[in-house]
């Protein structure tokens, strides 16, 4: 059975490219890096909550892409990233591929997000 954990050292070496990176981008206020941020630790919160339905590293790497993104940035991206998310659950249904008890992981859905994002941007 495969392991559905992410990588703490993925994350935090996004987390430090990204804070290399920050100063020659002069588009995103700390302000609204900050509040990127916060769209991660809602998950996190939300992850608590439910008792792990929702994985953390899920959170963590919403924290991480919210430094780079800012808030809107991050908020289009979790977006979506729940709405490709629901489509190919909506389609596991239909075809009875899995039930409704079935986890499926998030982060594949996350990058396609942010990969489509990049692609289009502002469709």
């Amino acid at each position: 059975m495969r392991r559905k954990k992410l990588s703490l050292w993925v994350i935090l070496t996004g987390a430090v490219l990204i804070g290399i990176c920050m100063p020659f981008s002069t588009s995103l206020s700390l302000l609204d890096r900050f509040g990127g941020v916060i769209v991660g630790v809602g998950v996190i919160g939300i992850s608590l909550l439910t008792g792990g339905k929702i994985g953390m590293g899920d959170g963590l790497l919403l924290c991480v892409t919210g430094i780079g993104l800012g808030f809107w940035g991050n908020m289009e991206l979790f977006a979506a990233a729940l709405a490709a998310a629901a489509v190919v659950s909506i389609l596991l249904l239909v075809f009875r591929l899995a039930n409704r008890k079935k986890s499926i992981p998030f982060v594949p859905f996350l990058l396609f997000s942010f990969l489509s994002i990049l692609v289009f941007p502002r469709l």
